[in-house]
C-alpha cells in the first residue's frame, strides 16, 4: 500500500498526535484517502493491520440474542436493577454559556457569560470481583428561558429581561463524551454539547468513560487496556462501561419519572450509545456520533472494549447491535458518521456498503434505523450533527421518531452530497 493508505489504516488518533508534536499536519503528507478499495474489506477470518476475526451476525430470535448479549456483558440475563446512587449532591455551579461571540474578541469575560445554575451530581460505585470504580454523572436542567442571549463579538453580554426558569420536562437526553482530553481533568460539559441540549429546552445527563475525566483513577491512568488482565481472569469488565448508564436510566425512570429518554454520544461515547441501544429498550432514541462501523470495514483505532473479537461481539456484532437498537416499533437509532473523519469510521468511499447494511438492518427491525454521514473532517459533534440531534429529539418529544422522519434528515450525504 501507499504511505497514505498505510497512514489511514494505522492508528489515526495516535498518528495525528505524533505529527502534532512535530507541528506537522497529516495534510502535509497526503489528503484524506476516501477510496481504499480491497484494503477496506475484512473477511472475518484474517488478522491484519486493520482487521480482526469477527463473528457472523446471529440468526436466533432477536430478543433471545439480546438476552444472550446481556448475559455476556453482565453475567446475568437481566440488566442491573439498582436505582439509588451511592452519592448524590445538588448544588449551585457556574454554568458557562457557549454562545457568547464576544469571548472570541476579548470584549467580554467568561464570568460575564456565566450564570449560577443547579446541578445534581450522581455517583455510582461499580463492582466486579475485587475491582471497584466510581462513575460520576451530572444532571442539568432546561436553560432555554434563562440562557444568555446570542452575544455579538463586540458585546455587551445580555440575559433575558424576564427569565423563566423551566420545570422538569418529560424528555431526558443522556450525552456521553467518550475519550475526552485531557483525560485527568474533571469537567461537567467538556465540549458544550450539554449546554446546547439544555438551551434547546431539555434536561441532560453527562456520562463519562471509566478512568476518564471525573472517573480518573491514578492507579490505572487513562488506559482501558488496564481492564484486560481482569477480563482474562473472567471478570465482566464491560459492566464498568455500561452499568453506569443502565443505573442512570433506572434513576431517571423510577425516581425522576421521565417519559422519554434519548442517548447521544461521541466517539467512545458513540460506542457506548450503540451498546446501550442494543441492550436497553427503554432508550427510545439513540444517536451515536462517530462511534462504530461494522466489522467487515477496515479499522484499527478500536479501543480495548470496542474490538470485534471481544467476547460480547462474538454474541452480537455491530450490525446486530444496530438491529437491536431499532428492534421495537417505538424505537429509532440514527448512526451519525463524518465523511472525512480523521479518527474513526469515515463515510466517504463507503456509501454503497453503508446503504447495503442499512437495508439489511431495517429489514430486521420494526423501528427506524439509518446511517447519516455528514460533511466533516474533524472528530467532533459538528454543527450539522447538532441539527440532526435537535431534529430527532424534537420528533421524539412530539410522539416518536418514524421511518419517514429519518429518511428526510438534513445533511445526510448518502442522498444529498
Amino acid at each position: 500500500y501507499s504511505f497514505c493508505t498505510l497512514l489511514k489504516l494505522s492508528q489515526p488518533m495516535i498518528m495525528t498526535r505524533f505529527l502534532a508534536t512535530l507541528a506537522l499536519p497529516i495534510s502535509m503528507f497526503c489528503d484524506f484517502n476516501c477510496d481504499l478499495g480491497a484494503a477496506d474489506f475484512c473477511d472475518g477470518k484474517t488478522s491484519s493491520y486493520s482487521c480482526s476475526p469477527y463473528a457472523p451476525t446471529p440468526k436466533d430470535d432477536w430478543k433471545t440474542v439480546r438476552t444472550n448479549l446481556i448475559t455476556s456483558l453482565f453475567g446475568n440475563s437481566t440488566l442491573p436493577e439498582r436505582v439509588t446512587p451511592d452519592f448524590i449532591e445538588t448544588s449551585n455551579v457556574t454554568k458557562h454559556f457557549f454562545n457568547c461571540g464576544c469571548l472570541t474578541r476579548g470584549t467580554c469575560t467568561p464570568e460575564e457569560c456565566s450564570l449560577s445554575i443547579q446541578q445534581t451530581k450522581l455517583v455510582f460505585t461499580i463492582k466486579e470481583g475485587d475491582l471497584v470504580l466510581n462513575s460520576t454523572i451530572f444532571l442539568t436542567g432546561n436553560s432555554s428561558g434563562i440562557a444568555v442571549e446570542n452575544v455579538p463579538v463586540e458585546g455587551p453580554v445580555a440575559f433575558p429581561p424576564f427569565p423563566r426558569p423551566a420545570k422538569q420536562g418529560d424528555t431526558l437526553v443522556i450525552f456521553h463524551n467518550g475519550h475526552a482530553q485531557p483525560c485527568d481533568v474533571c469537567e461537567s460539559d467538556h465540549t458544550g454539547v450539554i449546554d446546547y441540549i439544555n438551551q434547546l429546552g431539555y434536561d441532560a445527563m453527562q456520562v463519562q468513560m471509566p478512568l476518564f475525566q471525573c472517573n480518573y483513577n491514578s492507579t490505572f491512568g487513562c488506559k482501558h487496556s488496564a481492564f484486560e488482565p481482569f477480563q482474562q481472569k473472567g471478570y465482566k469488565t464491560m459492566r464498568f462501561f455500561l452499568e453506569p448508564v443502565v443505573l442512570a436510566i433506572n434513576y431517571a425512570k423510577s425516581i425522576l419519572k421521565y417519559k422519554n429518554i434519548a442517548m447521544v454520544g461521541l466517539s467512545g461515547g458513540g460506542w457506548t450509545t450503540t451498546m446501550m441501544g442494543g441492550i436497553d429498550p427503554r432508550l427510545n432514541l439513540t444517536i451515536p456520533v462517530a462511534g462504530s462501523i461494522p466489522c467487515d470495514f477496515a479499522h484499527s483505532s478500536w479501543d480495548f472494549e470496542q474490538k470485534c473479537n471481544n467476547d460480547w461481539a462474538q454474541t452480537c456484532n455491530y450490525t446486530c447491535l444496530y438491529t437491536l437498537a431499532a428492534l421495537e416499533s417505538h424505537r429509532a437509532s440514527v448512526q451519525v458518521i463524518h465523511e472525512q473523519d480523521p479518527c474513526c469510521f469515515h463515510g466517504c468511499g463507503r456509501h454503497a456498503r453503508i446503504q447495503e447494511y442499512n437495508r439489511w438492518v431495517q429489514s430486521q427491525a420494526e423501528g427506524a434505523f439509518i446511517t447519516s454521514p455528514t460533511v466533516g473532517n474533524v472528530h467532533e459533534v459538528n454543527e450539522r450533527d447538532r441539527v440532526i440531534i435537535a431534529t430527532l429529539i424534537d420528533k421524539l418529544r412530539r410522539g416518536g421518531v418514524t421511518k419517514s422522519d429519518i429518511s428526510n434528515l438534513p445533511f445526510n450525504t448518502l442522498y444529498q452530497w
